[in-house]
């Protein structure tokens, strides 16, 4: 069963480089490395409560979860964040960048801007973006608040790719009107090098990371409201329950201390991972588990990530690119790439769970992501700074 508790008090954003991402509990590292040698060497460990070979993926019974009670937290600290900002008719700075994590698959700033009824700018297309200089200068002018949901929207990173990007700067730089523009981590750690945004641009602000407190409240909420009355969420090592809380509050479990740290606080890869994890009990005739199990989701340790094929190089630079504009389609990502011909490669990833494709875009799901940072960093990429 799911304890309730009162509703935490909204976090302001705070500047990015203020971030503190949620560390890992005692020995987990360790604990997670020993888990990686003993999938490589086949062995068994101790017998699980409930083995897994007895679980069903539970996919389906959450599938509807993962859209709008993701962002109700998050849409309240934007306005708690901005709602003086908006209205106020001398603002300190006109402009607010916010930097996001990755892989925001529901485009947190758009939908705030659309319930705020605020200007939206949108992005040329991609084709547009291959033009050295605009034919004309970007009109910014209006009343009410501006918002540039997605930075890494206008522009690719080729040789003829940046020409928008520094016309659209150009024009922030002079703009005398609230604006608040989006950017993911690592397109913006991108254009800090590529056309020095960091210079024309005030210091942004981002989302604090979920640490364990928040994400375990925030996921018991979600599965209140979601779940089947009476649904409880137990380990399949051991049979505790992942909510139960010991008589000073404290978790009984480094559950999600270790998804918050695997996660790096960003909320919607911690769903991904949350919702990947949940299995129910097959029903068999010799079912030795009594205690109500089709009551009960188990919850199992995260299959992890292996890149597919020798080239791990090229496997790279596709996932970099795919972080840096968040998506792209096939032929767009060959116009990123330094070399041609990573067609191969990219069904590979798609096959192997690390890029999803949409409407023929290609893109970084959410539960690879700590997987795909921790091989960029391994392999020495420039990461971004969330």
């Amino acid at each position: 069963m799911i304890r309730t508790t009162p509703p935490p008090k909204p976090h302001p954003l705070v500047p990015l480089k203020d971030v503190e991402r949620p560390s890992w509990p005692e020995r987990a590292a360790v604990k997670m490395a020993m888990m990686r040698l003993r999938t490589l060497l086949t062995r068994r460990g101790d017998r699980p409560f409930i083995a897994e070979d007895r679980l069903d993926d539970s996919a389906e019974v959450f599938s509807d979860m993962a859209a709008p009670p993701v962002y109700t937290p998050l849409m309240t600290e934007l306005d708690e964040t901005l709602a003086d900002w908006a209205t106020d008719p001398m603002p300190g700075r006109w402009i607010t960048p916010i930097v996001l994590p990755p892989c925001d698959e529901q485009d947190l700033l758009s939908q705030w801007a659309r319930r705020r009824h605020h200007d939206v700018l949108e992005p040329p297309t991609r084709d547009a973006l291959l033009i050295d200089t605009p034919e004309q200068p970007l009109d910014l002018s209006g009343d009410g608040v501006l918002v540039i949901p997605r930075l890494e929207a206008w522009f690719l990173r080729h040789r003829s790719g940046l020409g928008l990007i520094r016309s659209l700067l150009e024009s922030l730089a002079d703009l005398e009107r609230h604006c608040v523009i989006g950017c993911n981590s690592w397109a913006w750690a991108f254009l800090c090098k590529a056309v020095d945004a960091h210079l024309i641009l005030p210091e942004p602000l981002t989302f604090k990371p979920f640490d364990e407190p928040r994400l375990r409240r925030w996921i018991a909420d979600i599965a209140r409201q979601q779940a089947v009355e009476g649904t409880r969420f137990r380990l399949n090592s051991n049979g505790n329950n992942i909510f139960a809380l010991d008589r000073k509050d404290r978790p009984r479990e480094e559950y999600f201390e270790t998804l918050a740290a695997r996660s790096r606080g960003i909320a919607w890869v911690a769903w991904h991972l949350w919702q990947r994890s949940l299995k129910k009990a097959r029903e068999t005739e010799d079912n030795d588990y009594s205690d109500d199990d089709q009551q009960t989701l188990w919850v199992v340790a995260l299959e992890e990530f292996s890149l597919p094929g020798s080239d791990g190089t090229q496997a790279l630079l596709i996932l970099q690119a795919l972080l840096i504009h968040e998506s792209l389609s096939a032929r767009e990502l060959e116009c990123v790439l330094p070399d041609p011909g990573s067609s191969g490669m990219r069904h590979a990833l798609h096959r192997a769970g690390f890029i999803g494709e949409k409407s023929g875009r290609y893109y970084c799901r959410p539960a690879a992501y700590p997987a795909i940072r921790d091989g960029l960093a391994t392999a020495g990429f420039p990461l971004d700074g969330y």
